[in-house]
């Protein structure tokens, strides 16, 4: 592992509880290895024994919904954890990984980061909050998907942008929501025909107050 592999292991909120000399002793004997573009690193309901941070490449986490469809919940960026959380609760992983790219990953034992947090105590403390954020805000994203209508998946999508207008590509977005193309495009049409966005690559918001009210209609 090099240096610019631990500088960027370093800021990452799960391994932020430790200072920079401690992080060699917690990753020290972790694997760091290249996977090929659609390799799977765990499938949803496996045991969580190691969580991952992506040096370089893209993961994508995504589930198989009761119907078949896939549904993204996120595409890892490099720089960035993953099943951090469930492997310290003990937990197996609520979704599955598979790389959307050429990825060089370090897997970081359950074993390994327990055994350090015991011989220090303090520092589970130090840890507790990031985990239990990201734990909220994942599983808040599990919970919505069960509970809302596929327009009221891509509202919330619209509106989870704060403002941003960048074009991502539909097929995306649709399994981003956990919706086929086709139930995707019926919805956008409908947004549009009821003015409030824009028929444009950004789907930009044309009515920010009736969007949201019309989210509370359905």
């Amino acid at each position: 592992m090099t240096e610019a592999d631990l500088g960027l292991i370093s800021k990452i909120p799960v391994m932020s509880a430790f200072s920079k000399t401690e992080i060699p002793t917690v990753i020290g004997g972790s694997c760091v290895s290249v996977f090929p573009k659609r390799e799977l690193l765990f499938n949803e309901g496996d045991v969580a024994d190691q969580f991952y941070i992506l040096l370089k490449g893209r993961v994508r986490l995504f589930r198989v919904l009761d119907d078949g469809r896939v549904a993204l919940f996120h595409l890892v960026s490099p720089g960035e954890a993953f099943a951090e959380a469930v492997v310290l609760s003990g937990q197996n992983y609520p979704v599955s990984a598979e790389c959307d790219a050429e990825s060089e990953i370090a897997a970081i034992s359950r074993f390994q980061l327990i055994n350090r947090l015991q011989r220090d105590p303090l520092l589970v403390g130090r840890m507790m909050q990031t985990l239990i954020e990201r734990e909220r805000f994942f599983f808040k994203e599990l919970n919505d998907l069960r509970q809302l209508t596929p327009i009221q998946r891509l509202i919330e999508f619209l509106l989870s942008r704060n403002g941003e207008e960048t074009a991502v590509a539909k097929h995306i977005i649709a399994n981003r929501i956990g919706v086929t193309p086709e139930t995707f495009s019926r919805a956008l049409r409908r947004l549009s025909d009821e003015g409030l966005i824009a028929r444009d690559s950004e789907m930009s918001i044309l009515d920010l107050e009736g969007l949201q009210r019309f989210m509370q209609q359905q």
